[in-house]
């Protein structure tokens, strides 16, 4: 009787341990296919040759931004969306700010607890860093940053 109760409680947790790594893998598997896809448009657009990384960006508007790098060997940033009626809109790494003067811009004025993440997007036309973060108080911070000039275009603080 006692070697069917640890049969049992060894095949419960084998089994419980499958159908959790199942959901998660399930549950990742629309991103990584979205990635995989956004790569590949912004490769064949022409706008790149390789592709660095790409991470999802959900404003307004949901895209996935896609860094890489173009035929001349510059570093270029591809907005991949669902609509590609003109192409995908893309800009240089170098003609803005990078992510971590973003992060400064946004230390210059409130405390940070713990960056939570630091995205490029697009928001009203024009390309933001989207800066989320703990404050002090632990309470939920988005904080949007110009891109090309630096300068602070909207706060979301105390979520």
């Amino acid at each position: 009787m006692l070697n069917w109760i640890k049969f049992i409680t060894v095949f419960l947790i084998a089994l419980t341990t499958v159908i959790v790594i199942t959901v998660f893998y399930n549950a990742n598997k629309p991103l990584a296919v979205s990635t995989e896809a956004a790569s590949k448009a912004a490769i064949e657009s022409g706008q790149l040759v390789s592709v660095n990384s790409v991470q999802p960006y959900n404003g307004t508007q949901s895209f996935m931004t896609v860094f890489g790098v173009d035929e001349k060997g510059e570093e270029i940033v591809v907005f991949v969306d669902d609509s590609v009626e003109n192409g995908f809109k893309s800009l240089k790494v170098h003609d803005g700010i990078t992510a971590k003067e973003a992060i400064q811009t946004v230390a210059e004025e409130l405390t940070i607890d713990k960056i939570l993440h630091v995205t490029l997007g697009i928001e009203e036309d024009e390309p933001v860093w989207e800066v989320a973060f703990t404050g002090d108080n632990g309470k939920l911070n988005y904080v949007y940053v110009f891109f090309e000039s630096g300068q602070w275009w909207k706060r979301i603080l105390n979520l």
